[in-house]
């Protein structure tokens, strides 16, 4: 069978695509690469079409036996990556033929690690994605002894690696630029002040449904009716500490809201490491679609 044994299955990796569509009226969850970018990229290098499917490597750890000869490419968070015992670098491509073993240490910057391969992985569909989704039990995770087959395709003739410039760094702070939302004027300007003047802290509250952050409370009293939840949003609960949403997030919600994060920023919360410091930024819709527009080009 081609494609890769599973010599070790890691902390948590799993198969996803873009993402699942058009069910948020049934409550079933977007799912899809916790980091966009570093997702988008990893097929980028192999000529794949954006929604093949890939690999996401949760904490890292994983081990993978080649049963093919094929071409992968690795990006993502810093860790220690080996072909056949040899550490690598990633946002790089790598041919592979039989009996090649894959090591992805342990994450040290960063949270996720992609390996994509040239065509794609096949794997079962769900509602139109292979995106396993945690929330809504739609596939299982990949684990110890699984075979993770991939398309027939023959291997890139030359190594390719992503331009430095387009390799972004894990810092421990980093900005987020978003729209304010239709609940921020309820909230109050006072609220909003505090917010963007805050220096939030990731707490181990992240997964890939959302972000909980830690700073000084924005305390409020107020409610709404659940209503959808897009992707980014920041939502603030009672408490007063806010809750950044991502691809798996739940798709309704009764928590008021800020606003939303911008795509282009958003990839970077799923890269953040507890402790990391955030600080927001509004921005006006036009800017929001320039920048989306201009970050797109470097896909």
């Amino acid at each position: 069978m081609s494609g890769f044994e599973v010599l070790r299955s890691g902390m948590l990796s799993l198969y996803v695509d873009e993402g699942r569509f058009g069910y948020g009226d049934i409550g079933i969850t977007q799912s899809g690469p916790a980091d966009r970018y570093a997702a988008r990229q990893a097929n980028r290098l192999l000529d794949n079409p954006p929604r093949a499917t890939l690999i996401e490597v949760n904490m890292g750890g994983l081990t993978l036996r080649a049963t093919t000869d094929t071409t992968i490419a690795l990006t993502g968070g810093t860790a220690i990556i080996k072909i056949n015992g040899r550490r690598k670098p990633l946002w790089h491509t790598y041919t592979i033929i039989p009996d090649d073993t894959i090591e992805i240490g342990m994450i040290t910057q960063g949270l996720r690690i992609y390996l994509s391969v040239i065509g794609g992985f096949d794997a079962p569909q769900y509602l139109g994605s292979t995106s396993i989704s945690l929330r809504d039990h739609l596939g299982h995770v990949i684990k110890e002894g699984d075979h993770l087959r991939c398309s027939t395709a023959d291997p890139l003739p030359l190594p390719r690696t992503l331009p430095p410039r387009l390799i972004p760094t894990y810092d421990p702070e980093i900005t987020l630029r978003y729209i304010r939302g239709a609940q921020a004027e309820m909230l109050g300007q006072d609220i909003e002040t505090q917010f963007t003047n805050t220096p939030w802290k990731v707490t181990n509250a992240t997964d890939r449904m959302g972000c909980r952050l830690e700073g000084a409370p924005l305390a409020h009293t107020h409610e709404i009716l659940s209503e959808p939840i897009t992707y980014g949003a920041i939502q603030l609960p009672r408490g007063g500490q806010p809750i950044v949403l991502l691809g798996e997030r739940q798709t309704i919600g009764g928590y008021p809201k800020l606003g939303a994060v911008i795509p282009p920023d958003a990839w970077k919360l799923a890269q953040a490491r507890p402790g990391t410091t955030v600080r927001f930024e509004a921005i006006s819709l036009e800017e929001a679609r320039t920048i989306d527009e201009m970050f797109w080009t470097l896909w």
